[in-house]
């Protein structure tokens, strides 16, 4: 009997103490769900005044080192139509980074570029603004200097031949 007091009076104690002191701290900081951010984006496109195609498009992108296999997922959050063109749709989470590095680009939205081969949609619905990542080839300028660096010196040097052998000629 005296052990069920003390079971009992220590459920009672644990109970208040978790009601009044957890609960209000809990429900204050809660995150707020991956799904209101989604609901919120989808209606921010469509304000934009893109057509929602598909929602939470995944596909299975494997890559092979040797015989050993590796399988990821890519999952577009929402594919978007405007004037007959589709785009991939990635929403901005709680866990993503504040400063957008190169690496991280490559990471999450090159592998959606090369399946979808169309500029990717980046949308942050609380903020309320859409940011279209794209990726392209460039060559480094110093590429460019150094070909037209060889052109001008081919062409001075085909110059002063000219001149030299049009001298000895006279």
């Amino acid at each position: 009997m005296e052990v069920l007091a003390i079971l009992t009076f220590i459920t009672v104690a644990f109970l208040f103490f978790r009601y009044k002191y957890l609960a209000s701290g809990w429900s204050e900081f809660a995150p707020e769900s991956k799904r209101e951010s989604m609901i919120k984006a989808c209606e921010y496109l469509q304000e934009q005044g893109y057509r929602i195609v598909d929602e939470r498009v995944g596909h299975e992108l494997s890559s092979y080192i040797g015989s050993r296999k590796y399988t990821t997922f890519l999952i577009a959050d929402y594919i978007i139509e405007k004037e007959g063109t589709r785009y991939p749709v990635k929403v901005r989470s709680a866990r993503d980074p504040e400063r957008i590095s190169g690496v991280w680009l490559r990471k999450n939205f090159f592998p959606l570029y090369e399946q979808y081969q169309s500029p990717i949609a980046y949308v942050d619905a609380d903020l309320g603004n859409i940011e279209w990542i794209d990726f392209a080839m460039d060559f480094p300028a110093q590429y460019f200097r150094k070909r037209w660096q060889s052109r001008l010196i081919w062409l001075l040097i085909g110059i002063v031949l000219g001149w030299l052998i049009t001298l000895a000629t006279r």
